[in-house]
């Protein structure tokens, strides 16, 4: 039976985990603004039994426009993650296939249950009441020749986006990629949209000029070089 976890009145529930990368996998956590256990943006590095790993890749190229995702089997809530105190539940892995904006999604189970081990937190920030950035914002992380970026999430109305890119960009650094550092992009406003929730991918191009921002340190000016978009979604992070 779900009962109430005593943080902040969330129930546990069941959280989904977007996977990115092959030499390391990394999952983002699927947020919500409305519903309070889910009001976190989340990246992690997976430590994943190697036959998972394998199914994972293997239908990624059978199904190169499908998502696949870690989704925990018993509900939980996702604060001991951040804190450390919880590193593995279990799971299943999933094909995800979505259309549109993300109106609409098939969730397909390929595995049967398994342990989700987590190695490293990255990022773990419940959301707050923040300003838009004057630009659009991402937090960039990785591993060895990998690199990914994922939409900086603010509040309604925004958008998740997980972006995988050409090669790591000059000037990024390992410690950078393992502690998923903000990147902003100046040519493109990420101010609240006018109030609307966008409804076209604000980065059309392949090749962008960003800054990489560690801490108070000034910015260093880099080139992100886009691949893959690995999940887009303006709907149910908003409702």
């Amino acid at each position: 039976m779900t009962t109430r976890h005593d943080h902040d009145h969330e129930d546990p529930s069941v959280h989904s985990f977007i996977l990115a990368g092959r030499e390391a996998v990394h999952g983002y956590h699927l947020a919500m603004f409305g519903m309070a256990e889910h009001r976190y943006q989340v990246v992690v590095k997976y430590d994943l039994p190697t036959d998972i790993i394998d199914t994972y890749l293997k239908d990624q190229a059978e199904h190169p426009n499908s998502f696949h995702a870690v989704r925990n089997t018993e509900d939980m809530v996702l604060p001991p993650i951040g804190d450390g105190s919880v590193t593995e539940y279990p799971a299943r892995l999933d094909r995800v296939t979505q259309t549109g904006n993300g109106e609409d999604r098939i969730w397909e189970p390929i595995s049967g249950g398994f342990t989700a081990r987590i190695e490293k937190v990255l990022n773990f920030r419940r959301f707050s009441e923040e300003d838009f950035p004057a630009h659009l914002t991402y937090l960039i992380y990785g591993q060895g020749d990998e690199a990914h970026i994922a939409h900086r999430l603010v509040k309604r109305p925004h958008f998740e986006q997980i972006i995988t890119l050409q090669r790591v960009p000059d000037g990024v650094t390992r410690e950078d990629l393992a502690n998923a550092v903000e990147v902003t992009i100046p040519a493109v406003p990420d101010n609240g949209h006018g109030g609307q929730p966008w409804t076209t991918r604000p980065l059309p191009g392949r090749s962008y000029d960003a800054l990489l921002h560690r801490g108070s340190a000034k910015p260093v000016p880099i080139t992100l070089a886009l691949r893959d978009e690995r999940w887009w979604n303006a709907t149910t992070l908003n409702a």
